[in-house]
């Protein structure tokens, strides 16, 4: 599965300000790619983070708090995403999956203190063959889409994985092709198929995976 690294250097300067909000999070998240990659775009994102006077302890309370509204979007896109199915017959709705959140060290470049945050890593979603083409399923997917664009738009990329019943495959009842898409914004999202025996014919898996997060804050 494909990861980015990210450095987190614009984040004390968009997180100094006292907005956590998701538009903030989308924002900081574009600035660190520009830094990281040396790109031209990175002159649009304000002074360096060697400005922030805020203690290191504000500083990674105001990213924990960016990362947690991120993972509250995807369980919200995730309850979307099944409830737009909820008045098919049983046989057609999609069932929430897991969301899996993820450790990830920061160190803050001004103290050289390191801390264990926590972000989002995935969220899930099983959909019934059986709802293709009914509108309700084009919806929810949708949902899952937008998500996955938002995801790429602040980490810099993402994933939307598919686990397909091997039957299925077998038998020509999915799609098995892979490919990458881009955001408006021009951010990846890598689409990725695997064969899941495990999974009962009839369903697939969406996997909506957040790029990785590693750096500095």
């Amino acid at each position: 599965m494909r990861y980015l690294k990210l450095t987190l250097i614009s984040c004390a300067a968009v997180l100094a300000s006292g907005c956590a909000t998701l538009e903030d999070a989308s924002s900081s998240f574009s600035c660190m790619l520009s830094r990281a990659t040396n790109s031209a775009s990175a002159q649009s994102c304000g002074g360096p983070a060697a400005g922030d006077s805020h203690a290191p302890s504000d500083r990674f309370g105001r990213l924990q708090s960016v990362l947690d509204q991120e993972a509250q979007r995807a369980r919200a896109a995730q309850v979307q995403a099944v409830s737009a199915m909820q008045g098919l017959p049983p046989g057609q709705r999609a069932i929430a999956g897991g969301v899996r959140m993820a450790d990830v060290s920061i160190t803050d470049s001004q103290s050289g203190q390191t801390r264990r945050m926590r972000a989002l890593e995935s969220v899930s979603v099983d959909m019934p063959l059986a709802a293709k083409g009914r509108p309700e399923y084009t919806r929810a997917m949708d949902t899952l889409k937008n998500l996955a664009n938002e995801l790429a738009n602040n980490r810099g990329a993402s994933s939307i994985v598919v686990d397909q019943a091997e039957a299925d495959v077998r038998a020509n009842r999915v799609n098995t092709s892979t490919g990458t898409t881009q955001t408006s914004s021009g951010k990846p999202v890598s689409v990725l198929k695997n064969i899941d025996r495990t999974l009962p014919a009839g369903t697939e898996r969406y996997t909506i995976q957040a790029g990785e997060i590693r750096g500095q804050l």
